[in-house]
C-alpha cells in the first residue's frame, strides 16, 4: 500500500522531545477497536499526486482489520488474525498468506501494535504543524519497505501518517471520522471468497 499529507518541512519543538515516544505510545492505545475513513495520496520524488484514493479501516486488537479501498478502485485487504486476504474487484483476484509472513514489515502493523514500537523504531519528534504534532519513526532493520515514517497526532488520536520509500516516493494517509472502542461485527474481519473468482497463494 502506498499513498498522503502535508509536506513535512517541520519545525521541531524542544519542549516536547521527552515527549514524543509517551505521545505516541497513548495515541496507538487509543486505535483499540477502531473504526475510520482514510484518504491516500501517492507522491513522486517531485511531489506530484500520482494516486488519490479513499476507503474505510476497522482495526480490532490483536490481529484484525480491514482496510477497504472504496474510490477509485474497490479493494479489500482483510487479517482475520491468521490470514491475509488481498480481493481485487476489478481483477476478480484473491490472494491469501499467512499473516505473520504477510504483514510482518508493513506500515499497518505499527497500527496493531500493543507493544512498544521503539523495539523497532527510532522515535524522535519532529514537531507541531498547523494542528498535528509530528513523531518520526526510523526503522532499527532496513528490511522495511519505507525508510521513514511520520505519525501525526491530534491530542491523543492519531490523525496522519506519511511513509517515504527508498525512491523518494511518499505515501500520505489521513485518518477522518474516527471512531475508538466500537463493538465490530465479526463478520467485518471475515473474509469468503466469492464464487469464481481466482485464489492465489496458501490459506483459507
Amino acid at each position: 500500500m502506498r499513498y498522503l499529507i502535508v509536506a513535512l518541512l517541520l519545525i521541531a519543538n524542544p519542549a516536547w522531545a521527552e515527549d514524543a515516544a509517551q505521545r505516541l505510545k497513548v495515541a496507538l492505545e487509543n486505535m483499540d477497536n477502531l473504526s475510520t475513513e482514510f484518504k491516500q495520496t501517492l507522491l513522486d520524488e517531485d511531489k506530484n499526486v500520482v494516486q488519490q484514493s479513499r476507503g474505510t479501516l476497522a482495526l480490532q486488537r490483536p490481529g484484525k482489520f480491514a482496510w477497504v479501498y472504496t474510490d477509485p478502485f474497490e479493494q479489500r485487504i482483510i487479517a482475520d488474525g491468521s490470514e491475509l486476504w488481498v480481493y481485487d474487484v476489478e481483477l476478480d483476484q484473491v490472494t491469501v498468506k499467512p499473516m505473520d509472513q504477510g504483514l510482518s514489515n508493513a506500515p499497518i502493523m505499527i497500527l496493531m501494535k500493543q507493544a512498544d514500537v521503539s523495539e523497532q523504531f527510532e522515535i524522535s519528534e519532529v514537531g507541531q504543524r498547523k494542528f498535528l504534532y509530528w513523531v518520526e519513526l526510523s526503522p532499527h532493520a532496513d528490511d522495511l519497505e519505507y525508510t521513514h515514517i511520520y505519525i501525526g497526532i491530534d491530542g491523543e488520536r492519531v490523525r496522519a501518517m506519511e511513509l517515504q520509500d527508498q525512491f523518494g516516493q511518499s505515501t500520505q494517509i489521513v485518518f477522518e471520522n474516527q471512531r475508538s472502542g466500537v463493538v465490530h461485527n465479526p463478520a467485518t474481519f471475515k473474509f469468503v471468497p466469492p464464487p469464481g473468482v481466482d485464489i492465489y497463494g496458501v490459506g483459507g
